[in-house]
């Protein structure tokens, strides 16, 4: 396969010119619809174009900000999506507000619309709302309220600056060397320097969190909300049972992940650890991953489990879909964005030469799977949750990794087997951690602000809880820069993740033991997944029981069964 391209050409798609002439267009479309007295079918018609349009343009937009985020032009884009998206809600508002009216003969017109799953949940969550007027004066405020602090959170937190080896970084690049430093200094050095300067911009980010979990406390107090997880339920079409019997399932097994943690240290030789000796690997591989072979990578993995799957991921790199370079000025982090008009995907990550990046490339592309399995569909049936969303992309992750594993050997095999459990235990471990941490967040901002000297303890209590007695200094920052908490979109953005992973792992397994499930369960499952609950998916395509603590210890096995083979390996290797 030839070299592709690390960098995507956003501007063969639309010019900067082009979007802010749709992004009008579009305001003036909203305008209108929210006095349309067309039928409510025809109005149901209009709305899914409106909803397609505004996620197109929305994600295209912060693909610019994210490719480079010193653009002021960018920025005042931004500002317009974020406008936009707020009329959409008001647009969305006043659609629903029409279907509280509905006549018997309009009922029965609308009951056998394609859309009949989407109204069915609509009706539901109507039921949970204010009167119309409220929500969307709620909608309106948020422009410059809730919405206005997110903003300002990206601006302050991708505008940090930290001096480290006589260079100036990010915090995405003092913490990358945290974790990947070459050495124990290096990577000392890199948190000491992250810790420091958040230290300094503490209070700043502490208002901005607080602001942020005020406003969506007060939204929730003025429609009668009583559980903090109501609104996380709902966008992940998720119940709160089954949220309680995974993390049941995940508490099961801290003693097993203690154990991993314990034989790292000791394998190190390290006697007082830091919250970033468990995230590094103790058995490094020297090999220094290209692009070009990541790419080939990936695709030896794609085509040995099904053609079609390796024929879009070649349209991925061929057609310029990743952006992966390494270059100042680039946002923090990765994500895969749906552009549902164009039917297509962009994937952003910066790749940096090292397997974990090449983890990271085929997550991202499992993304773009989905999306490329929705976007034939019509668009209010590719409306998925954050957990759903998340199951492909751990899915490929998993393909990857165990790949490399079963290729390597020795210490290359070892650094891969603890690639493969430290993703894990992101998922089972750090992402539980933040979901209780912001639960008890919430919790105490309900009375008041809350200082930033106790947001750090919350946290530190969260990862002593997890961790037992093995970490002298945990990060105490990690509310700062770790972006989910400060989401206005998403409620408690980071517990998804680990419905998806585990998910991802029952859908692994059953794959690996046929491959024609790839075909007969994991694409259905995927299709599905815009017009129906996890537990509706967990029940028809998986045969599985979603509330009970076996099914989600089931799901746990594959990480589970590397622990304990890495814990085999290395057991000879301990003093």
């Amino acid at each position: 396969m030839s070299t592709m391209t690390s960098r995507w050409q956003l501007n063969a798609s639309y010019t900067t010119e082009e979007i802010k002439q749709k992004l009008e267009s579009l305001q003036q479309e909203l305008d209108r619809f929210q006095t349309d007295q067309a039928p409510i079918r025809s109005q149901l018609v209009t709305l899914e174009q409106l909803m397609c349009q505004v996620e197109e343009l929305s994600d295209f937009v912060y693909c610019l900000y994210a490719e480079d985020v010193s653009r002021q032009e960018v920025l005042d884009l931004l500002e317009q999506t974020d406008t936009l998206q707020a009329g959409l809600q008001t647009g969305e508002t006043f659609f629903e507000e029409r279907l509280r009216t509905l006549s018997n003969d309009e009922r029965t017109t609308l009951q056998h619309e394609e859309a009949s799953y989407y109204l069915t949940e609509r009706r539901a969550i109507m039921e949970r709302r204010l009167p119309a007027k409220q929500e969307q004066l709620i909608q309106a405020l948020a422009i410059d309220g809730f919405s206005a602090w997110e903003q300002l959170y990206e601006q302050r937190l991708t505008g940090l600056r930290l001096p480290l080896n006589g260079a100036t970084v990010t915090i995405g690049q003092a913490w990358h060397q945290a974790v990947h430093g070459t050495t124990r200094i290096d990577r000392q050095t890199a948190a000491a320097a992250i810790a420091k300067t958040c230290a300094a911009a503490q209070d700043d980010f502490a208002m901005i969190l607080n602001r942020i979990a005020g406003f969506r406390l007060q939204v929730y107090a003025k429609r009668g909300w009583d559980d903090l997880l109501t609104e996380l339920c709902e966008q992940n079409r998720i119940k709160r049972p089954t949220i309680e019997a995974m993390l049941t399932a995940i508490d099961q097994h801290r003693p097993l992940f203690q154990s991993y943690y314990e034989r790292k240290l000791r394998l190190a030789r390290i006697t007082e650890p830091h919250w970033h000796d468990l995230e590094t690997n103790t058995f490094k591989s020297d090999r220094v991953v290209s692009y070009a072979t990541a790419q080939t990578i990936i695709l030896k993995q794609f085509e040995d489990l099904h053609p079609r799957l390796a024929t879009f991921t070649k349209h991925v790199f061929e057609a310029g879909w990743v952006d992966a370079e390494n270059r100042p000025n680039k946002a923090e982090g990765g994500f895969c964005a749906s552009f549902p008009v164009l039917k297509e995907s962009r994937i952003f990550m910066t790749y940096r030469e090292a397997y974990q990046d090449v983890v990271t490339l085929a997550h991202e592309i499992g993304h773009a799977y989905h999306n490329s399995l929705l976007h034939d569909l019509p668009f209010l049936e590719q409306i998925k949750g954050t957990s759903i969303a998340e199951t492909a992309s751990t899915f490929m992750e998993n393909l990857v990794l165990d790949a490399v594993i079963e290729q390597s050997a020795g210490d290359d095999k070892l650094a891969m087997l603890e690639t493969k459990i430290n993703e894990g235990l992101k998922y089972v471990g750090i992402v539980p951690n933040m979901f209780r941490f912001e639960q008890r967040f919430y919790s105490e901002r309900k009375q008041g602000p809350v200082s930033s000297a106790r947001i750090a303890a919350l946290m530190q209590e969260e990862e002593a809880g997890f961790y037992g007695n093995l970490l002298d200094e945990a990060a105490p920052f990690k509310w700062i820069y770790v972006s989910h908490f400060y989401d206005t979109g998403k409620a408690f953005y980071n517990i998804p993740y680990t419905i998806g992973y585990l998910l991802s792992n029952q859908l692994y397994s059953t794959v690996k033991q046929s491959k024609a499930a790839f075909s007969d369960q994991f694409e259905p499952l995927l299709r599905a997944s815009g017009r129906a609950s996890i537990e509706e998916l967990v029940e028809r395509y998986l045969d599985g029981e979603p509330d009970a603590v076996t099914f989600w210890q089931d799901a746990l096995e594959p990480l589970r069964s590397a622990i304990e083979l890495y814990l085999q390996e290395t057991a000879g290797l301990v003093d």
